[in-house]
């Protein structure tokens, strides 16, 4: 800590292809991109104390009652931000390969990944809860063909998350190391929508691309779902 600031930034650039099985029983393995890896993690936390009151810049001599209204007050945030997982398409429709076992002449039902024709992620400014990414980028496997998509195409919502808390310090002049703290802290302090991840089965129009629900993604490396804001009051004893 130095003059009353301490800080912590971090970015961490990242790509993790992992090996994976393919739908083609007869096929080489795939590499695709792992889905909860994010491409981009910004995780920054700042810790400030006031300047005012006993033993500080400012009010250093601050009598009794100004000090307990002035002093000992400290600032706390956390801001994350996690680019979004990467999501695999689906299809379900009756088995084109005929390779799904069934004892009945009717082809089984499969969720297979579909063919891609085009980048299905929007730009940015066009991504809607209801229309996250774009559904018509993707068709149906022909007859006899596995879908041609690989995992991972579909760029997910990102996390963008602030956390905070304020605090003061209270000493007891007969007993300099005994204090109390009485804290408040905010989870998601400006209560941001962190939205999950769209449906991602194209046959199903009602859900493809679209967002139902908030409260973030959930993933090894994100942590935890950064819901609606939340409100903590605490008191500590410290000796």
């Amino acid at each position: 800590m130095a003059r009353s600031l301490y800080y912590q930034f971090s970015w961490v650039w990242a790509r993790d292809i992992s090996v994976v099985a393919s739908e083609n029983p007869f096929g080489a393995r795939m590499r695709a991109v792992a889905m909860d890896i994010p491409t981009h993690r910004v995780p920054i936390s700042a810790m400030y104390q006031f300047p005012f009151g006993k033993g500080r810049k400012f009010l250093s001599g601050a009598n009794r009652p100004l000090n307990l209204v002035v002093g000992g007050w400290e600032l706390s945030t956390i801001y994350a931000y996690y680019s979004g997982q990467f999501l695999t398409p689906a299809w379900t429709l009756p088995d084109p390969t005929g390779t799904a076992y069934t004892t009945s002449r009717t082809a089984a039902s499969v969720t297979r990944r579909p063919d891609i024709l085009r980048d299905p992620n929007l730009p940015r400014d066009q991504r809607t809860v209801n229309r996250w990414f774009d559904t018509t980028a993707f068709a149906a496997p022909a007859a006899g063909m596995f879908g041609s998509s690989c995992m991972g195409v579909i760029k997910g919502p990102w996390v963008n998350v602030w956390h905070a808390g304020m605090s003061k310090s209270f000493t007891f002049e007969s007993h300099e190391r005994l204090k109390l703290r009485v804290e408040m802290t905010a989870t998601n302090v400006f209560n941001h929508p962190n939205w999950s991840n769209p449906g991602t089965n194209i046959s199903t129009v009602a859900s493809a691309g679209i967002i139902t629900g908030v409260g973030g993604v959930q993933g090894s490396s994100t942590g935890d779902k950064p819901g609606a804001r939340t409100l903590r009051a605490g008191f500590r004893l410290e000796w």
